[in-house]
């Protein structure tokens, strides 16, 4: 039996509904009195109250920016090393991208850290398809790792205990701890407005007059967040296929296609956070350099479906990246104008062609979802490459 934990993590779900939110300020007091410090990691809408309080300064806490989860165990390991306990934010879907550093560094060398997961998916509550696999599994995997957790639950005087135990664990074993959290945990919390460029065009604009434009051997891919939902509710054109989930795998996705279907034009719509956690794959489709792949990356240097937190775009020179990672072509575009320009004659360029659009925050009210489930969206966008 681990020392100061419950001898089973699963006797601290707590299954009852809360009526009352966890304030964010008493939430990040506890942690840092506690001694845990500095957070990093990845947003999710989960967490957006708890982020949103710590962006606005509320805290003496910093806060780290990264590119994916992985980045974040890794960054998490130089300061537990350094003599502190950092806090690791992330949805349960990105659990999968810190398991090798969390296995082979983290627990190798037993570091202590404290993992911040949101439960999407969870059993019995209403969710987005792509994350009911890892909803289901997320506490199992944890188990599997030894990685004792507490579901929390919205009681300040319970998230005093939780944190001590999360604490003694820390100190005793020098391993990861976890604090699992709900859908609803947090209060809301009014950040701060952010003062956007809303001189430039929003992501809508561009989707709609490339819809106008596709031909009907064109294939249309949409990365995971706004950009696929929007694609797959104002695009009518049957090539078109939603990635949902797997952030940062589009460039793969679309590549292995453009391979596998020169005599069509493969149209990605993806952007700068999922670009950004997956960067690698850019060398991959630069390696291989596809005739017929055109990668457009809307650029709002936020994670806008999680609730705006920023990116690291506005240090990132994508274009010069895409090139020097094998992209024949590659454009900066801020105008619809341009767009139209550069979509008019985008035969005459050589590809892989990379179109950095430089876009506004914002979507319609209340995005829908796809209607179709997963399945029937794989066996449309089959038919129409067959």
């Amino acid at each position: 039996m681990r020392r100061n934990v419950p001898a089973h993590p699963r006797d601290t779900i707590i299954n009852k509904r809360q009526t009352i939110n966890m304030k964010p300020g008493i939430f990040v007091t506890t942690l840092e009195d506690a001694g845990f410090s500095p957070f990093m990691g990845i947003p999710c809408s989960v967490l957006k109250p708890l982020l949103d309080y710590i962006a606005d300064g509320n805290c003496s806490t910093r806060n780290y920016l990264c590119s994916s989860e992985g980045d974040a165990m890794g960054l998490a390991a130089g300061f537990s090393l350094s003599g502190k306990l950092p806090v690791v934010y992330m949805q349960n879907d990105g659990y999968g991208n810190a398991i090798n550093p969390l296995s082979s560094l983290l627990l190798l060398y037993k570091l202590p850290v404290l993992l911040l997961i949101s439960w999407r998916g969870e059993p019995g509550a209403k969710d987005a398809p792509q994350h009911a696999v890892m909803g289901s599994v997320i506490l199992s995997l944890l188990d599997t790792f030894e990685i004792p957790y507490i579901v929390l639950d919205n009681e300040e005087r319970n998230l005093k205990d939780s944190v001590t135990r999360a604490k003694n664990h820390c100190m005793a074993e020098s391993k990861p701890f976890a604090f699992v959290i709900r859908k609803g945990y947090f209060d809301r919390y009014n950040a701060s407005i952010s003062q956007s460029n809303t001189m430039l065009n929003r992501r809508l604009e561009y989707i709609r007059l490339l819809s106008a434009k596709l031909q009907p051997n064109d294939v249309l891919l949409g990365t995971t967040g706004f950009a696929g939902r929007e694609m797959y509710q104002i695009v009518t054109h049957k090539g078109k296929f939603y990635m949902m989930g797997s952030m940062g795998c589009l460039a793969s996705l679309g590549l292995a296609i453009a391979l596998e279907q020169p005599d069509k034009r493969i149209i990605l719509l993806d952007g700068d956070g999922a670009i950004l956690m997956k960067m690698g794959a850019l060398a991959t489709v630069g390696y291989h350099r596809p005739g017929n792949l055109i990668h457009i990356c809307f650029d709002n240097r936020s994670y806008e479906s999680t609730g705006g937190q920023p990116t690291l775009s506005t240090t990132v020179d994508l274009i010069a990246v895409a090139k020097a990672c094998g992209y024949l072509t590659g454009h900066n575009i801020k105008t619809t104008g341009k767009f139209e320009e550069i979509w008019n004659n985008e035969a005459k360029y050589p590809k892989p062609l990379f179109l950095h659009i430089e876009i506004s925050p914002g979507t319609e009210w209340e995005l829908a979802r796809p209607s179709i489930s997963p399945e029937e969206m794989r066996d449309c966008f089959r038919a129409f490459l067959q």
